[in-house]
């Protein structure tokens, strides 16, 4: 699993999601994570992390948000070399086949949709984490 000292960030509109997010965090024994309302803020929050050497470890993005979506929070975060393999996990109440497609054609490292509790946000960082532990490995 992610290191005790690593970094997240909760890029979401929902005060309520963001508030699972967080208590899944807190009763895996990580620190508090970063949060930002929107994907203009989360981009912001993204590029000061990487500026000040200490990228995020995973970054959770809401789909539907005001600024920027997630998916073009997505699509700048891989555009952007100092970024482009920071993992990310979308979540959205977006179940169509297209939504999800998209975020996968965009290089997203997972996806959670609404509505979900603790335990999905746990079993979806570890199946994260396994896979990107499994690529480092073998390329």
């Amino acid at each position: 699993m992610f290191k005790k000292n690593s970094r997240f960030l909760i890029v979401e509109d929902s005060s309520v999601v963001r508030e699972i997010i967080r208590q899944a965090l807190e009763q895996m024994d990580y620190k508090p994570a970063d949060e930002a309302e929107n994907g203009k803020l989360g981009w912001e929050k993204i590029l000061l992390s990487v500026e000040e050497n200490k990228p995020y470890d995973l970054v959770f993005s809401d789909i539907n948000m005001p600024e920027i979506d997630g998916l073009k929070l997505l699509e700048m975060v891989r555009g952007n070399p100092s970024t482009s393999q920071m993992p990310i996990v979308v979540v959205t109440t977006e179940s169509e086949k297209q939504i999800v497609l998209k975020a996968v054609m965009s290089g997203v490292s997972g996806y959670m949709v609404k509505p979900f509790g603790v335990e999905n946000v746990k079993t979806k960082m570890q199946e994260v984490y396994a896979r990107l532990n499994s690529s480092d490995t073998t390329g």
